[in-house]
């Protein structure tokens, strides 16, 4: 623990002078939820949708991804949790407050904004399985009312559990908040995240055409020499200004880079039933994919009585370089999931590389009238220039060059005192998931596609208790997939269209639910034959999820506290001709807690029981087709939080 004992000194060093609290011992995503949707709280997360998946697609990976609710384009394998305090989904009536939405559903990026009052906190992690981390987030006034700046270091060991025997994290980011009028504010920051990982964890691959057996992923047979190292770096600045009447101006510039190493990826792929797979070693070469985005944002907002009408003017664009391919692959015959089996380490040949450029800009106009207490409207469109060149070698670049227009329009009316419906009509321009490690193809990313959303509903709000969310939705997006010669290439479209519902209750004596539930029915039209595939569900979404979210901290229980989770996967499609299917699973999460002061200082324990059941289960992951990721079993977290 020779990180934790730096992380102290930092501590002791911060502690120097006045300390108002930084609020990380009192963390709780359930009571912090407007919705069932997807809130991320910390190292807390509950909710039916992620970053990685919302609706049956992923934001993450539709360039759906907003900071502060600015557009930014991430290269990063994920969003840096020491820089960000949390993620806010934003789908249905709360992807109303956006001028221009997405059809994938939105995830919103919170900064870890240092504020007026100087403060520090210490979160030490132990678990899932070996791993343990130590985290400390200081802030500090440097000019009260107009400069203040924050840190956040962290160190972690064996986090990435799923994918590596070992690894090791070290990670620092740093924020300022600079007001030089009462009308300007600007918001520069800065994270970097340094990985390391040894003895890779193989990815087990489906062949759509045979049912899967059932494994554990932290038992699949390593090898030694196998190594991954990636940094991860975000960096912009958020200015907004606020002119004496209607006219404001709020705008961000963003950079996302991923460096990686020279990578060995374990592959087992074509799994059969008895665990048998095909084995290959896939090292890539380094890779560095980079991108500035940026988004501008002009409105002029003004009052007439109850009514209130607003203008946004918008410009944004993405700046996108990426490498991939060139990889050294070997054959190593035949495995199984069930048996180690040490191999040499290969002899490498990597091939050229190829290069993927996008350059993305849009302009945008939105229109939005609201009238107090009765409703809205809103019209907007976004003129979208997408051109993309693709330089692979011993081949002549290929280029592609759309200019379109993606209309929004949304309401919602106030059709009773306590009731409020809502409807949207969205289009855009969405990336998919690059090309999976079975590919011929491996690591391209494909071009942007039009997509299309429509979706309505209604809220009821039972105050101050009860609020009830029930809506429809249907998306209409391009599907990417192998064709019969394994190059990963669109194979047609895929509808996904459902219902979808949240019921949040807050009581007066400690209790809190955040509940929701989702159907979804996905459908594949192919226009060119897919590997194996003559089915019409894709592979992949869950057709129906219920997630349960209970926390219980009565004032009579003096600081303690427990909470639940319960989440409820369908059988869900696992071949391509949709004969067979994996099983239902069912997992419960507990939790127990204890919130107090010592010396006046706020400070937390909480025990965390994973999948208390043991149950098992695989599921399909959004990063990759065919990709197979099984359920975690029994496993517990204690996380010790002080606010310094």
């Amino acid at each position: 623990m020779r990180a934790a004992g730096v992380v102290l000194f930092l501590v002791s060093a911060e502690s120097t002078g006045p300390l108002a609290h930084a609020q990380r011992a009192g963390e709780n995503a359930v009571t912090a939820a407007s919705d069932a949707f997807g809130t991320v709280v910390g190292t807390q997360t509950i909710g039916l949708y992620s970053p990685t998946s919302a609706r049956g697609f992923s934001p993450t990976q539709a360039e759906n991804i907003r900071i502060e609710g600015l557009y930014f384009d991430q290269q990063t394998t994920s969003s840096d949790p020491y820089l960000f305090s949390g993620t806010n989904m934003r789908v249905g009536i709360a992807a109303q407050s956006y001028a221009f939405p997405s059809p994938s559903g939105i995830a919103d990026l919170s900064l870890r904004t240092p504020g007026d009052t100087a403060g520090a906190s210490l979160v030490l992690v132990r678990g899932p399985l070996s791993e343990w981390s130590a985290e400390i987030d200081a802030r500090y006034p440097l000019r009260p009312q107009s400069l203040s700046v924050g840190v956040n270091v962290a160190a972690a060991q064996d986090f990435d559990y799923n994918y590596a025997l070992a690894s090791t994290r070290r990670a620092i980011s740093l924020l300022a908040r600079w007001r030089p009028t009462s009308r300007a504010e600007i918001v520069p920051f800065f994270g970097y995240i340094y990985n390391t990982e040894d003895q890779e964890t193989p990815f087990v691959f489906a062949d759509g055409t045979h049912p899967l057996p059932q494994f554990n992923e932290q038992h699949l047979p390593t090898q030694s020499w196998t190594t991954w190292t990636w940094t991860q770096i975000t960096a912009g600045v958020i200015a907004s200004f606020a002119r004496e009447g209607p006219w404001s101006v709020r705008a961000g510039l963003f950079r996302s880079e991923t460096r990686t190493e020279q990578n060995f990826n374990d592959l087992m792929l074509a799994v059969m039933p008895d665990g048998t797979a095909h084995h290959v070693m896939d090292v890539t070469p380094p890779f560095a994919p980079t991108s500035y985005s940026g988004d501008l944002r002009v409105v002029r907002s003004a009052s007439h009585g109850t009514r209130q009408g607003e203008l946004t003017i918008a410009a944004r664009a993405r700046h996108v370089d990426r490498d991939f391919g060139g990889d050294s692959v070997t054959d190593l015959g035949s495995t199984s999931v069930y048996r180690g089996v040490r191999v040499p380490e290969p002899a490498l040949a990597f091939s050229e590389k190829s290069r993927d450029e996008v350059r993305q800009s849009g302009l945008g106009v939105n229109y939005t009238e609201r009238w107090s207490q009765r409703g809205a409207l809103s019209l907007g469109v976004l003129l979208t220039d997408y051109k993309r060149k693709l330089t692979a070698p011993g081949a002549s670049p290929t280029t592609q060059h759309d200019t379109v227009a993606l209309p929004t329009v949304s309401f919602n009316a106030a059709v009773a005192k306590n009731a409020v419906v809502y409807a949207s009509y969205t289009r855009g321009l969405e990336d998919s998931p690059i090309a999976p490690a079975t590919a011929v193809n491996r690591g391209e990313p494909p071009p942007a596609t039009p997509t299309w959303q429509v979706d309505g509903g209604a809220r009821l709000v039972f105050a101050p208790y009860l609020q009830l969310l029930g809506g429809v939705f249907k998306i209409h997006k391009s599907y990417f997939s192998l064709d019969t010669a394994d190059q990963y290439t669109r194979i047609g479209d895929i509808t996904s269209q459902g219902i979808e519902s949240s019921a949040t209750f807050t009581g007066g004596g400690g209790l809190t639910i955040v509940a929701g539930a989702v159907w979804l029915r996905p459908q594949v039209q192919r226009q060119v034959a897919e590997l194996g595939g003559n089915g019409s569900v894709p592979i992949g979404p869950v057709p129906r999820t219920i997630n349960i979210n209970l926390d219980y901290a009565p004032p009579g229980w003096r600081g303690w506290g427990l909470s639940l989770q319960w989440t409820s996967l369908s059988a869900r499609v696992e071949t391509t001709d949709d004969q067979y299917r994996l099983p239902p699973l069912n997992t419960l999460n507990l939790g127990l807690r204890y919130l107090s002061r010592l010396g006046g200082r706020a400070c937390s324990a909480r025990l965390d029981v994973g999948n208390i059941t043991n149950a098992a289960g695989l599921t399909f992951s959004s990063a990759y087709s065919y990709l197979v990721v099984p359920q975690l079993p029994r496993n517990y977290t204690l996380t010790l939080a002080a606010d310094l």
